[in-house]
Parts: C-alpha cells; structure tokens; sequence
C-alpha cells in the first residue's frame, strides 16, 4: 500500500506541472507583412537613355530578379532550386512598386511573406530586360542565394544588354514590408559624337570607328559574401572590334553635317585600360585612318565615357568628357 501510495502522489505531482505550464503559456500573434521593393534613382529615371529609351518601372520592360537569405534559411525565397535564377518582382501600378510576380507579362501578382520574429534577411538583385534574361541566364549562388550571382561567357558586344545589380543587407520589415534597392551599372559606357566645322565645305564621311583589342567577353560575378559588395569580371576574349557595326545610333557610312550628333554608342566590359581607337573617314572622296589621341585611363563601372570629334579640311580635333551614367543610386523613387 505504501508503494501504490507514493506512485500516486508522483502522478499527481506530474498532473499540477502540466495544468501550470498551460496556464502560463504565452501565444503571440503576429500578422504577415508582405515583402515588396521600391527602386530608388536620381534623375532622369531611365535604366538605358542611350540603348533603350524606356523607363525603368511602369511598364515592365525591365523586371528585377532578387535572392533571399535569412537567418537559418539561405534560399529563404526557393529552398528546392538547385540552378537558380531569381525570384521574378514585377512593377504593379496598383500599390506602384515591385511584388513578387509570375508568367512572362503580363505577370501575376504572387505573395511572399517577411520571416516572422526578429530575423534579418539579406537581398541580392539584377535588373535587366526579359530578353537579355533569357540570352544571359544570370545564376544566383545554389546554396546561399544572397550569396553572389553570375553571368557567364557574356560576349557583351553581340549581347549589348545593361545589366544592373543592387543588394540590401540585414533587413527587417517596416511597416509597409518595403525594401530600398539602389542599382548600379555593371558596365561602362562608350559614346562618339561627330561633326564638321562651320567653315568646311568638302563632303566628310565616317565609315568606321574601331577599338583596337577590346576585352569584350568574359564573366560577370557580383560578390555579396564580403562586407563590402564587388563586382567583377574575368576576361576570356578580346581583339578589334568595329564599333559602326554594333547596335547604335547612326547609319554607316555617315555623313557628316555641322551639328554634333551622337553617331554610336557601346557598353563595355570594366576596369580596362583605355583603347587605341581609329577612325575611318571620307574626305573630298579620299580615305583617311585617324588614331585618337585619348587620355590614358581605365573604364569604371557605371561611367559613360563620350569623344567629341570635329572635323575640318585640315585636322580632326577631339574633346573627351567622362560622366557618372545615369546610375540608379538613390532619393527619388521610380514609379
């Protein structure tokens, strides 16, 4: 009887243990709050003036593809993939930023929710148009997807595509969920304006402008696993390149009036030295080879470099001016 007394008093002694840790058991609710982006920029507001022309944004010709690490879950947005491209945020006029969307436009609105609890989230993103997607097949890192991503064998001068990246780190959601990506040019930016002098009145034809060894293939990686975000390339091709038969703005041959005109432009492969560069011209029906006497320098990422040239009778002249290009970096929002 004292054995059979004592086993019930531990059974009881159990059963007030469990009744008073339900009593102080403590839910706590909390309501989701969707993630979204807002894309920052200074004026004016376009991805590409010189290639493209469209505003980054309202009508979706550019769409951001973005990777997600939170704390204890490095493929926080697609935990399955294995080869992986991004999360797809669209531009919706209705709430006027980025949501998590789906299809190929017109996309579907999709609904990705913050982490619950104080759990920091780091976002890699690249910007580019659906074409340039699907040519390029940026890559995120397969297993820390805020990691780094890549592009590979890009030949950047069949494939003139602006590509641009940004990343927010250690971010917690606001009250409206919104993220801050500022965008930079993962290139340089190469543009030749022309004209002939007031006082020349022989005909003046440009046939060619061409970059003598230009690097202008190789991979892409935007590095987020430092403190500070890098971005650089390994080279895998140069040589001559003709920048009159690339995408651009003129016809050639092209001729020649008094009024400065932006003749070509191309995106270029950054940090290399600066290129010999000849022009092939026409005057007074015999053909000319000019070698540009331009500074020495490296092409910086997100930097347009512009060459004025004049022509006369008797010698070309050349103004070189060097620009931040129109990077997205921050104050106004896009949309």
């Amino acid at each position: 009887m004292k054995r059979s007394f004592i086993s019930l008093f531990a059974g009881a002694t159990v059963l007030l243990a469990a009744v008073s840790c339900l009593k102080t058991e403590t839910v706590q609710d909390e309501t989701p709050i969707e993630i979204g982006f807002k894309a920052v920029a200074n004026v004016p507001t376009k991805a590409d003036p010189e290639l493209c022309g469209t505003s980054l944004g309202t009508d979706n010709d550019y769409v951001i593809y973005v990777a997600a690490s939170a704390d204890g879950s490095p493929k926080y947005f697609d935990p399955s993939a294995t080869s992986y491209g991004g999360q797809l945020f669209a531009y919706f006029t209705d709430g006027a930023k980025w949501f998590p969307a789906s299809g190929y436009g017109p996309y579907t609105k999709q609904h990705i929710y913050w982490p619950f609890g104080p759990v920091k989230v780091d976002f890699l993103a690249y910007t580019l148009t659906p074409a340039a997607k699907d040519a390029l097949a940026p890559t995120f890192h397969n297993e820390t997807h805020a990691r780094e991503f890549t592009i590979s064998d890009w030949d950047t001068f069949a494939n003139q595509f602006d590509v641009m990246f940004a990343v927010a780190n250690g971010c917690v959601p606001g009250s409206d969920g919104n993220v801050a990506l500022a965008f930079r040019h993962a290139q340089a930016l190469l543009a030749f304006t022309a004209k002939k002098s007031a006082t020349t009145t022989v005909d003046l034809t440009i046939n060619k402008v061409t970059v003598k060894d230009l690097e202008y293939a190789g991979t892409l990686k935007v590095d987020n696993y430092r403190a500070n975000l890098k971005a650089a390339w390994t080279i895998t091709a140069h040589g001559d390149k003709d920048l009159s038969s690339a995408e651009g703005i003129a016809d050639f041959p092209y001729t020649l009036n008094s009024t400065a005109t932006q003749i070509t432009t191309n995106l270029l492969i950054p940090e290399q030295s600066s290129k010999q560069i000849v022009i092939n011209y026409t005057m007074g029906g015999k053909t000319f080879d000019y070698e540009l006497n331009i500074p020495r320098t490296r092409w910086e990422m997100g930097k347009k470099y512009t060459f004025n040239l004049e022509f006369s009778a008797a010698e070309v002249t050349l103004t070189a001016s060097v620009d931040e290009w129109a990077d997205i970096v921050d104050h106004e929002e896009i949309g």
